[in-house]
């Protein structure tokens, strides 16, 4: 059950920042520059990172004490998305210097159409594996 959950709400927020993304592109991706722009890291940008880092306990903990067979997908994924949200946090003024580049390119908007198929392939996983 815990595994379903995970895997639509990877899949939810996947689906829905493309989406949005897609749709209101330079107003989405202008409001993403601003944030990068700042020298100092803006704290509601600490949100993902600690609620990332929340789901992926709790992956841990039923990977643990209640395998499923695809267990693993959804276990790695977070534990790749923690470890990167808090290097980003920590390496902040890396980290922007690199999104500033990646939000000026035209092609961004292809990044969105991968993350659209990938969380259609969370949806599929949690509606077929678990």
């Amino acid at each position: 059950m815990w595994f379903r959950f995970l895997s639509l709400v990877i899949a939810t927020a996947l689906i829905g920042k493309a989406s949005i993304a897609l749709a209101t592109r330079q107003r989405f991706y202008a409001v993403r520059s601003r944030q990068y722009v700042s020298d100092s890291l803006p704290l509601k940008l600490l949100v993902g990172p600690i609620v990332v880092g929340a789901l992926t306990l709790v992956a841990w903990y039923e990977t643990i004490f209640h395998y499923r067979p695809a267990a693993w997908v959804v276990t790695g994924f977070l534990t790749a998305l923690s470890c990167m949200a808090f290097d980003h946090v920590f390496r902040w003024k890396c980290h922007r210097q690199v999104m500033l580049k990646l939000v000026a390119n035209p092609n961004v908007w292809l990044i969105d159409c991968v993350l659209l198929a990938v969380g259609a392939g969370f949806v599929a996983l949690a509606l077929l594996a678990y």
